[in-house]
């Protein structure tokens, strides 16, 4: 079994570790204040390009990578499903546009057109824009999340808990692409992209750190 893809894939199931603990937190507290709804839309999006882009790589043999996407989309449809129950505690809107999924997500097309593994056919186009278009999408996913945390200014403990997990699975991500870079595989605008992934992740737990230490209340 080629380890690599293992890696890649356990990266993934570390983030849906994350996920649960956002179930949790939401479930728990019945609300949905200081939470991007924009930042899950994204990652949705990435599980979506992944099932689209899965057919032309390594990973369509790989069966562990199917029962990771199905817990992404059912992880995903349940938080979008809290989301809409408590969607009259969400008081915080995304008011910039530069984080606003309605601008990352076309600027990320355009991205994944121009960079991209694998070659275009005659009419300009490749699954492999898919990968690309994925990547970029989880990179920015944060981003909405972010600015959320910022304009409140503190971040509750089971929040933190989503965050440091989506920060292993960069990390096991990197060690994917450490790989495949060893192996000669040299992409470096993906690489680029999840380590801008793991800088936004590092920012937003610096938050969190700058509040305990602080001895701040957690909201």
């Amino acid at each position: 079994m080629d380890i690599i893809l293992i890696i890649f894939t356990l990266g993934y199931l570390v983030q849906h570790a994350g996920a649960y603990f956002l179930i949790k937190y939401i479930y728990e507290k019945k609300n949905i204040s200081g939470l991007a709804f924009e930042t899950q839309v994204m990652y949705f999006i990435g599980a979506v390009m992944r099932i689209l882009y899965i057919s032309d790589t390594r990973l369509l043999s790989f069966s562990l990578i199917w029962i990771e996407l199905v817990i992404s989309i059912v992880l995903s449809a349940y938080i979008f499903y809290l989301f809409h129950k408590y969607r009259h505690t969400r008081f915080h809107q995304i008011q910039n546009p530069y984080v606003s999924y309605q601008t990352i997500i076309p600027v990320c097309l355009v991205l994944s057109f121009f960079f991209h593994p694998g070659t275009k056919n005659e009419n300009y186009f490749t699954v492999q824009m898919f990968v690309s278009m994925s990547m970029f999408i989880e990179a920015c996913g944060l981003l909405p999340q972010i600015y959320v945390s910022k304009k409140i200014g503190s971040i509750e403990a089971d929040i933190s808990k989503y965050l440091v997990a989506m920060g292993f699975s960069r990390l096991l991500r990197l060690v994917f692409w450490v790989m495949n870079y060893m192996a000669g595989e040299k992409f470096v605008y993906l690489i680029l992209a999840d380590v801008i992934h793991t800088v936004i992740i590092a920012d937003i737990m610096f938050i969190w750190i700058r509040d305990k230490k602080k001895g701040a209340i957690l909201i």
